[in-house]
């Protein structure tokens, strides 16, 4: 039976499958492989496992971790549906991160072996586009870590956020992970970090749920977000 996941994905936009006719995504669908459920906590890839493949977000949300050699956990960035990872081992043959799920997930993994194809079907400028974003990403992290202020590492990730969801929901970011493990991507104190959530909260900045935070005035989140004294939180 042919494969139809890429037709019916309703995150096709957002990845390779970008501005693929359906006869162009009957043959992505050839390329790329769906991953079964990933539930949270489990996870997709390891480091130190094999990197033959890379993988692009099919639905909800991912962390990436990379253990020191002293057995410190840091948390490289977040990835949402359309976003790329395991890149990180490309160059070495074995992935250097690891792949964790913040919720029940899912990923459609493609081979270095099928790249060509990529082209071939027409998903060359798609793949072109998440590498992009995925090196625009990474600049922006290691852009949050350099602001020594609380508030503005916490504004950068979250007007960062807003533009990687831009066309989706600019103003609603999805925030699946852990305060812990934002603390930990941020390079804060959790104590730090509630105390930043609280102020923007209560100068009606941001407004705080479970799994997301409304943006209630985004102008200010990018001012704080450009404002890099030496405030301590």
């Amino acid at each position: 039976m042919q494969a139809l996941h890429c037709q019916t994905c309703p995150t096709r936009r957002l990845c390779l499958g970008a501005d693929l006719d359906q006869p162009a995504l009957a043959s992505l669908s050839q390329c790329v492989q769906p991953s079964a459920p990933v539930q949270r906590g489990e996870f997709l890839y390891r480091a130190g496992d094999p990197a033959d493949d890379c993988f692009v977000v099919r639905s909800g949300a991912y962390k990436t971790v990379v253990t020191s050699n002293d057995g410190q956990e840091h948390v490289g960035g977040f990835h949402f549906p359309g976003e790329i990872m395991g890149l990180s081992g490309q160059a070495t043959g074995r992935y250097r991160d690891s792949a964790v799920a913040l919720e029940t997930s899912t990923a459609c993994r493609t081979s270095l072996a099928e790249l060509p194809q990529l082209w071939r079907v027409g998903s060359g400028p798609a793949l072109l586009r998440l590498l992009g974003s995925n090196d625009w990403t990474g600049a922006e992290g290691h852009a949050n870590l350099s602001r020594t202020a609380a508030d503005a590492r916490l504004a950068g990730y979250l007007v960062g956020l807003s533009r990687r969801l831009s066309g989706r929901a600019p103003d609603h970011l999805p925030m699946p992970m852990s305060r812990t493990d934002l603390a930990n991507h941020l390079g804060m104190t959790l104590e730090s970090l509630s105390r930043v959530i609280g102020r923007l909260t209560r100068d009606g900045t941001i407004t705080p749920a479970r799994t997301a935070i409304t943006v209630n005035d985004p102008e200010r989140l990018q001012r704080l977000a450009g404002h890099l004294d030496q405030e301590s939180a």
